[in-house]
């Protein structure tokens, strides 16, 4: 029984590299879809050099113990940044101090502010699952958009944790805060030959 999760995190994993944006309810679980952009997430967020000194890649989970048992499954397997990668489950920000993303479940049912202002400066990528989580310091912010999971970002919150988004992810988000976004009829610019490439809007949502 243990093998069905696993199987399925693999095969959504390949998805997602294969160029993914979101992933449909029904095949998936809603742990094992967020679990895997937990993940993806960290290929295109780049930490201060210093944050990522020899030892573990930390993603702290406060407020989800079904989404930390898939991020687990997720990284007993796969390195994140060259380093071995573990999951710690919180109950409390200040115990993802050290972390290097911190992930806010739907089971938190505290003030975000307060879990932010914990994180203040700390090279943390805050990501939650709540509206409006972006006005109260989230740096990605889990959406549902036509059945699908999609995500927004705020690059005010992710710069003053002293952290660089890929113009990749943003170029997937559903919303981006303050950046340059694609026109909704462009999709992965960055695969386009520089004649075929879309124009960009900015957006400040």
């Amino acid at each position: 029984m243990a093998a069905g999760p696993r199987v399925t995190c693999c095969a959504l994993l390949g998805m997602l590299f294969a160029g993914w944006t979101g992933c449909a309810h029904g095949a998936y679980s809603d742990e094992a879809v967020k679990a895997a952009f937990l993940y993806r997430f960290t290929g295109f967020v780049d930490w201060p050099p210093e944050s990522l000194a020899p030892g573990h890649f930390t993603i702290a989970v406060l407020g989800s113990r079904p989404i930390a048992k898939e991020l687990a499954r997720l990284l007993v397997k796969y390195p994140v940044k060259n380093l071995p990668a573990r999951v710690r489950q919180v109950d409390d920000a200040r115990q993802a101090l050290d972390a290097h993303m911190l992930y806010v479940g739907t089971g938190y049912l505290g003030d975000l502010r307060e879990v932010s202002d914990a994180l203040a400066e700390r090279p943390v990528l805050l990501v939650t699952d709540r509206p409006g989580a972006l006005e109260q310091g989230s740096a990605v912010n889990f959406l549902l958009v036509d059945r699908r999971v999609r995500f927004e970002i705020s690059l005010a919150s992710a710069q003053r944790a002293g952290l660089k988004v890929s113009s990749q992810l943003l170029a997937v988000a559903a919303h981006v805060r303050g950046a340059a976004l694609p026109t909704p009829s462009c999709t992965e610019p960055w695969r386009q030959p520089p004649e075929r490439r879309c124009r960009i809007r900015v957006a400040m949502l």
